[in-house]
């Protein structure tokens, strides 16, 4: 190494540190472009094509030979190297390797490498890898890589993986395309195709594909691209739990528990229970139960439903218990509460007011109305035996209208 490079004026040092940092804070134009480095062959001026007989000179880069291999140790502001093999190389500035083989890589302001293998890299602004193998990418502000491979990577600002397969990633912002690994922990943690691990701990937690793993955790935890909403694709939650104060998924949910101040999962609820404080909706409900503090819904439900009031918009098997009301379009199990209605009922509303268009069944209330009922409206007790006069439920009358619209049979 000459000895101007490694100690150059501080005029000379400040002038790469600046470069340095503007170049770190611009985001290049496509999100592939935005991963990894541009490594020093690759950003090595050309010599500029010859110019024909006669024509004016015009200034050009020149050609440069390819940055030098090191083997043990290197230093330096701002080194270009082409293949490092040894323990470490140390930048003030930014330094370049197209690929690293060692223990550590050490930068002021930002290292680049197309492959690192080694067990740090470790930068105060950041650090950029196509390819990373090692314990840790290590950055106050800033990791990249297009493939991680190794412990974490810890940075105070952000952390982005395309394909991350490690322990962690750590820090305010946390993104990969795909994870398999511990965790995700940090203020916003994202997934955009899988997420496959322990858990997403942190503020806004986002597997905008499927997840896989133990638990969402955080104020809001979200899996499917859409919160609260649905874009007609389906997507997976596969784990434990999913806790915060808005729970979604937009898609299906498997496991024991969905848990917030709002639950909610679009296509089916495949678990224990799902408790909304303010409300729990599913498109289909199978578990144990669905509670929600004023409302739990869903498009069919099996189970029981809790909540101020509850409704099965298609149809229900198990118990309502609604305090202010249930609705069901049709039930085969209990309704209890105030106000209880029922287009087709098999078994028993309980409640002040109690109303079913087809009854099979008994209701217990002050005031009973069942259109095939013994009698329309009763007080205190009304019964409905099914007894094909269009008493029965939905099944049997269709049966019925079928005998009745077939032709005899001959003898």
């Amino acid at each position: 190494m000459r000895p101007q490079r490694a100690f150059a004026p501080a005029a000379t040092a400040c002038l790469f540190v600046l470069r340095a940092a503007v170049a770190g804070a611009a985001e290049p134009a496509s999100e592939e472009a935005s991963f990894g480095t541009t490594p020093a062959q690759r950003s090595m001026p050309v010599a500029a094509e010859a110019a024909p007989a006669g024509a004016p000179r015009a200034e050009a880069p020149i050609a440069t030979d390819p940055p030098p291999s090191w083997a043990v140790l290197h230093a330096g502001l701002r080194p270009h190297l082409a293949t490092f093999g040894g323990i470490a190389t140390l930048a003030l500035a930014h330094e370049r390797t197209e690929r690293f083989y060692g223990v550590l890589s050490l930068s002021g302001i930002r290292n680049d490498a197309g492959t690192h293998v080694g067990v740090a890299q470790i930068a105060l602004g950041r650090n950029l890898a196509d390819t990373s193998v090692g314990a840790a990418q290590l950055s106050i502000t800033e990791n990249r890589a297009r493939s991680f491979y190794g412990g974490a990577q810890l940075a105070l600002a952000y952390n982005r993986a395309l394909d991350m397969t490690g322990g962690a990633q750590v820090a305010a912002y946390n993104r990969a395309r795909s994870f398999a690994g511990i965790a995700q922990i940090g203020g916003y943690d994202r997934t955009d195709a899988s997420f496959a691990g322990l858990a997403q701990i942190g503020a806004f937690d986002h597997a905008r594909g499927d997840f896989s793993g133990l638990a969402q955790i955080g104020v809001v935890s979200v899996t499917g691209p859409s919160v609260l909403g649905s874009d007609g694709e389906e997507h997976r939650f596969a784990g434990v739990a999913q806790i915060g104060a808005v729970s979604s998924v937009e898609g299906r949910f498997y496991g024991l528990a969905q848990a917030g101040a709002l639950a909610f999962t679009s296509a089916d609820f495949t678990g224990a229970v799902q408790i909304g404080g303010l409300a729990a909706g599913a498109g289909r409900f199978a578990g144990i139960a669905q509670i929600g503090g004023l409302l739990a819904a869903a498009k069919e439900s099996k189970g029981a439903q809790i909540g101020a009031t509850a409704a099965a918009f298609e149809k229900h098997a198990g118990i309502q218990l609604g305090v202010a009301g249930n609705y069901a379009k049709s039930i085969q199990g209990a309704q209890v509460g105030v106000v209880n209605i029922a287009d087709h009922v098999r078994g028993l509303q309980v409640g002040v007011f109690n109303h079913a268009t087809s009854l099979r069944g008994v209701q217990l209330g002050l005031v009973n109305h069942a259109e095939d009922g013994v009698l329309p409206w009763t007080a205190l007790l009304n019964m409905g035996f099914g007894d094909g006069d269009g008493g029965g439920v939905v099944d049997d009358d269709a049966r019925q209208v079928a005998r009745q619209d077939s032709p005899p049979t001959p003898l």
